[in-house]
């Protein structure tokens, strides 16, 4: 188990920090110790299923391989996770100044922003990760408290553009003012409470409108406050408040997203402002003035949500007769982490928890009926209550689930997510060229500075995917530098006379600055270096290229920057941005920015798919990543590469090597979908593509991180059963004989394909013989089995070795234990172990495999390697 913590009695930038690890390393689960009290207590009862929390009570500390701990670094403040600290590998994420007694973290990041939250961001933009709406609102909450709300002194630049990027990703506003008050003035504190005891609340078209009013002789600073101050005391849809002061009557308005106050103030009072803030000044006495913006309001406000309009139906039961394992097997089978409970009638008479069910479970009284453990009575609402009423009876009640009952009959069910979700509608994109520096990590920055620095007699420039990421505002991966400089000279057979060594130069300056893992690849110019906290620095002399025959590897020869981004495969991977010398300048030949604004696939050469087909996998790549499209002119140069001819001189290992990469992307289907519009699919691969089952496996793994379950995430294995499997039995053989697949592979096919065709009948034995991904494949190809494969997967009662077992073996506590129990999960699922003495001789020989590799990465490593 990888186990993220805080301190006890978290706060808002403590709870969103360890969601946010929970996203940047998927199949983390959260424990939070203490209890959560106030505004934390209320956000959990909402957000609990966003994040995979477990008590802190309930962690079996034996099954811990990894801790990460956010938001302290006081090895006080951990409770009775302290013991932990020693006995496996810890990370740690705090904005705190170090403590006297620290918890001592071999990873993670401690700087001093104005919140944990700042630091989690950097991370998530620097891989390239988008949030939910719904986390982005946790995530942006917590930041503007331990900042409050970016005024305290210690607030950093990087703690705004951490609340900017989060604003980017949907963070939801009002969450913000639903949660989390904004002080007002002194002065007016007393006008706030008199205002709250004089204010009266009408409905305006389904909406909770409160309108106030106070007459002053002198002008009241900061008057605009008092209507966010009573929008956050009465949580009201919209607040309208007129103050006469100086003779005028001055209007303010504020509002949710569902009240447009800026239109009814400028059509009522020729006022202005946003949406949800707007301004207006009027001769009319206040009461006047608040009486004719109501009047106009009604135009102005969308209906309200009502339970009808975000439950799901029809609705999934479990009898009340039903056993607590069945039903625990029929929440598998379904998803869900609760479920209505009802009488052989069919009558609403409870509802039923996972988390109860586990905990009965644990307590070996799997045979007891559910009407023993369910929660009665329920708590129902009408197809016609409010989503705020909704909202208000789950926290209230901290339910999970709100049954939906119409006439005594259960017409639907609105889960916390539904409520969550009906909240945070999308957002948008950004992409200002300006900002590929300013989007880096301070981390990566540095690293950048710093080889600026080091870099004498040459030009230094960061190049293609990241300046087109950071263009785009998706993140990057790594740091792709270039180093131009005029003693370079061509040499024959690759690059030779200085190119090569000034790259090699600067890797080893960087790595005696930084540490790492330094490889040289001479004969190409080039040279990576790996760094301990992950991030990979590539560096290359600025090289030309040509291709000796199409498809064949191109011979390099040492070049400009210009020839250097012209090699490139399409214009919007020719970007530079150049970092020394000063000033920085954004570097583009080819017209690739014009091009990513239209989000348009542009070839750089007649001939560029032609020298190399590889090309048109990378570009599906991108254009299914990015949301990217081939222009026209590509497509056509896409046909002429297709030519047999052409194809047969690309070996089956580089494109094999281009399609594992492809499978391995978050979501395959849109680059696959985009690999089989320009006709490369079947050329290339021969492989036939069934689009619906790979966008179920995609959601499959889309959902899975959120169920805090990292085993249901798809992965290649099971996108390439998809393919195979889907691929008629010719096609398939010569697909295995090109590309070399092993003979298991084409076993578990036809095992998939005997079942997708029902030649065989699906059962537990047939189940067992599919490896993991196999599974997952098969329940993508065929809806009607995922839930037996749900089932299957959930089934209690299997033998299991433990983490404790491993560690009994011998192998130190760390990553390689959670390798070692996913081994032996894959063997499980596979058949290949049937009871716990199988399991455990697995074990001891998977522990002796890690303990052999750990021993031979002790050994000194050269700084350079052949390439």
């Amino acid at each position: 188990m990888r186990l993220v913590i805080t301190h006890e009695q978290p706060d808002f930038d403590a709870v969103a920090s360890a969601a946010l690890v929970t996203v940047l390393m998927p199949g983390s689960v959260v424990a939070l110790a203490g209890s959560q009290r106030g505004s934390v207590g209320e956000l959990l009862k909402l957000y609990r299923d966003q994040v995979p929390l477990v008590a802190a009570e309930e962690v079996d500390l034996e099954e811990v391989h990894e801790l990460i701990v956010v938001d302290t670094a006081e090895r006080g403040r951990l409770g009775r996770f302290r013991p932990l600290l020693e006995q496996v590998p810890v990370t740690v994420f705090d904005h705190h100044p170090e403590p006297s007694d620290p918890v001592p973290g071999s990873r993670g990041l401690r700087d001093t922003v104005g919140a944990t939250v700042t630091l989690l961001v950097r991370q998530l933009e620097a891989a390239g990760v988008s949030l939910s709406a719904a986390l982005a609102s946790l995530a942006l909450l917590g930041l503007h408290e331990d900042t409050g709300d970016l005024t305290f002194d210690h607030t950093t630049p990087a703690d705004h553009q951490a609340a900017a990027w989060l604003l980017l990703q949907g963070a939801n506003l009002e969450v913000l003012r639903r949660f989390r008050s904004a002080p007002l003035p002194p002065e007016l504190s007393g006008l706030r409470e008199r205002l709250l005891r004089e204010a009266r609340t009408v409905e305006v078209a389904g909406r909770s409108v409160v309108t106030a009013s106070f007459s002053q002789s002198d002008y009241v600073p900061s008057a605009s406050g008092l209507a966010n101050a009573l929008l956050d005391d009465t949580r009201a849809d919209a607040v309208i408040v007129a103050a006469r002061m100086d003779d005028r009557t001055l209007v303010f308005a504020r509002s949710g997203s569902r009240v447009d106050v800026a239109g009814a103030l400028q059509r009522t009072l020729s006022g202005g402002g946003h949406r949800r803030a707007a301004f207006a000044r009027s001769d009319l006495a206040p009461e006047d003035a608040l009486d004719r913006v109501l009047a106009d309001l009604p135009a102005f406000v969308d209906a309200p949500l009502r339970a009808r309009d975000v439950m799901s139906s029809p609705v999934q039961t479990v009898t009340a007769d039903a056993t607590l394992a069945q039903a625990r097997q029929e929440l598998a089978r379904h998803a869900h982490n609760g479920m209505p409970v009802v009488d052989e009638e069919g009558r609403l008479v409870g509802v039923i928890s996972r988390r109860d069910l586990d905990h009965a479970l644990r307590h070996g009284i799997a045979d007891a009926q559910v009407e023993s453990f369910m929660t009665r009575p329920p708590i129902t609402a009408s197809p016609h209550t409010t989503l705020k009423e909704m909202e208000q009876l789950v926290l209230r009640h901290d339910l999970g689930r709100l049954p939906i009952v119409e006439r005594g009959e259960l017409v639907g069910i609105v889960t916390r997510s539904d409520l969550i979700r009906a909240r945070h509608p999308g957002s948008d994109l950004r992409a200002p060229a300006e900002r590929v520096l300013a989007s880096l990590p301070g981390g990566a920055r540095r690293v950048l500075d710093l080889a600026a620095s080091l870099t004498e007699g040459a030009r230094l420039y960061l190049v293609g995917g990241t300046v087109r990421d950071g263009l785009l505002g998706t993140g990057y991966q790594d740091l792709d530098l270039v180093v131009e400089a005029d003693a370079l000279v061509a040499g024959a057979g690759g690059l030779a006379g200085a190119a090569a060594p000034g790259v090699a130069t600067l890797g080893r300056a960087l790595q005696r600055a930084l540490g790492g893992r330094l490889a040289v690849h001479g004969d190409f110019g080039t040279a990576s270096l790996r760094l301990d906290g992950g991030l990979v620095v590539d560096l290359a002399s600025a090289r030309a290229e040509a291709y000796p025959i199409p498809g064949a590897l191109p011979q390099v020869r040492a070049g400009r920057l210009v020839d250097d981004l012209a090699r490139r495969d399409f214009s919007v991977n020719a970007l530079a941005v150049r970092v020394h010398p000063a000033p920085a300048d954004l570097i583009d030949p080819f017209g690739g920015l014009a091009d990513l604004e239209a989000r348009r696939l542009r070839v750089l050469h007649p001939l560029s798919f032609v020298e190399d087909p590889t090309r048109l996998v990378r570009g599906a790549r991108l254009a299914g990543r990015l949301g990217l499209r081939f222009d026209d002119d590509a497509l056509a140069k896409a046909r002429a590469a297709l030519r047999p001819e052409v194809i047969a001189n690309v070996s089956g290992q580089r494109l094999r090597g281009e399609l594992e990469l492809t499978l391995a992307e978050p979501r395959v289907t849109p680059a696959l979908k985009h690999l089989d519009a320009i006709g490369a699919l079947g050329p290339l691969y021969g492989l036939a593509l069934d689009v619906a089952a790979l966008a179920r496996l995609d959601a499959a793994g889309q959902e899975a991180p959120r169920r805090g379950d990292p085993d249901a995430a798809p992965g290649a294995d099971a996108a390439l059963m998809v393919l195979l499997a889907s691929t008629p039995d010719a096609a398939a053989e010569r697909a295995f004989e090109r590309f070399h697949w092993p003979k298991r592979l084409g076993l578990q096919r036809e095992r998939v394909r005997a079942l997708v065709k029902r030649q065989v009948t699906l059962g537990d034995d047939r189940l067992q013989a599919l490896e993991p991904g196999s599974r997952r494949a098969l329940a993508a190809l065929e809806p009607a089995f995922a839930s037996t494969v749900a089932a299957f997967e959930h089934a209690p009662g299997r033998p299991r070795v433990r983490g404790r077992d491993v560690l009994r073996l011998g192998l130190a506590a760390g990553p390689s234990v959670g390798a070692v129990l996913d081994a032996l999960a894959a063997a499980r699922a596979a058949g290949h172990v049937d009871s716990f003495d199988d399991e455990l001789a697995l074990a001891e020989r998977l522990v002796r495999e890690h303990q052999a590799a750990r021993a031979a990465r002790a050994e000194p490593a050269t700084d350079e390697t052949p390439p």
